[in-house]
């Protein structure tokens, strides 16, 4: 007589039910990667915005530098004894004048001596938009002169953004703050209606980099960036002191 086996049971003990996952310890698994994979994504977002933050400050230091040092040189050759303008205009920017002994590689030279005019405008980036900027005026030999025989009198020289060259874009604020020593040694504010020449001017000046300055529009969107005081809308400004030592 042949006896038969019962067939094996299925129970939740034999090997074909424990060796794989059920449905819920999978979900759990894909919602435990889920949020590593955010959280990571995260961590590599901020350190690129970082990165990208930093390499534009970066490279708005290296403009400073270089205006600084253009500025530097310019002034370097300023004409012993003569006259410096300093004054502030309405939009509380600072401009400055001085003459100075002419480059002999300076291809357009008309003499020996010419005047330098630093000044901030707005000015047209194309139709939809506006940017403040430095310029520099270069003044003929004619207009030279007659700062020179004008003397202490002589009016503060015009200018004209639409034809003059800027040299520096993206300006929000530029100050500058003439300096001279009193019996002490110790510096002071120099006062404009003296006849005297400051002995150094102070420079403050601040910028921003172009993919902050493409957001801003318009002379109110710039000027509210200026006078703002949040530190998150200003993360993007650079501020930079500089003192120039004047010829006697």
């Amino acid at each position: 007589m042949k006896l038969s086996l019962p067939p094996k049971s299925k129970s939740p003990r034999s090997p074909l039910w424990i060796a794989g996952f059920s449905l819920v310890e999978l979900l759990t698994a894909m919602a435990v990667t889920s949020m590593l994979m955010i959280a990571l994504f995260s961590l590599v977002g901020q350190s690129s915005t970082n990165y990208r933050i930093s390499q534009r400050k970066v490279t708005t230091l290296a403009d400073l530098r270089s205006l600084f040092h253009f500025m530097d040189n310019d002034l370097s050759s300023r004409l012993e004894g003569t006259r410096f303008f300093l004054r502030t205009n309405p939009a509380q920017q600072s401009e400055f004048c001085f003459i100075r002994t002419r480059d002999s590689q300076e291809s357009n030279a008309t003499g020996d001596l010419m005047a330098c005019v630093y000044y901030i405008s707005f000015s047209a980036d194309d139709r939809n938009s506006s940017s403040p900027k430095l310029f520099r005026r270069t003044l003929s030999g004619a207009a030279t002169q007659q700062l020179l025989d004008g003397g202490q009198t002589a009016p503060f020289p015009s200018y004209d953004p639409a034809t003059d060259d800027p040299i520096a874009y993206n300006i929000l604020n530029f100050q500058v703050i003439g300096q001279q020593r009193d019996a002490k040694g110790n510096w002071q504010t120099w006062n404009p209606q003296l006849e005297t020449t400051p002995e150094r001017i102070e420079i403050t000046l601040d910028l921003i980099d172009d993919f902050t300055a493409q957001r801003l529009n318009t002379e109110s969107q710039w000027l509210a960036l200026s006078r703002s005081t949040d530190l998150k809308q200003r993360e993007a400004v650079k501020r930079h002191v500089h003192r120039i030592v004047l010829n006697p």
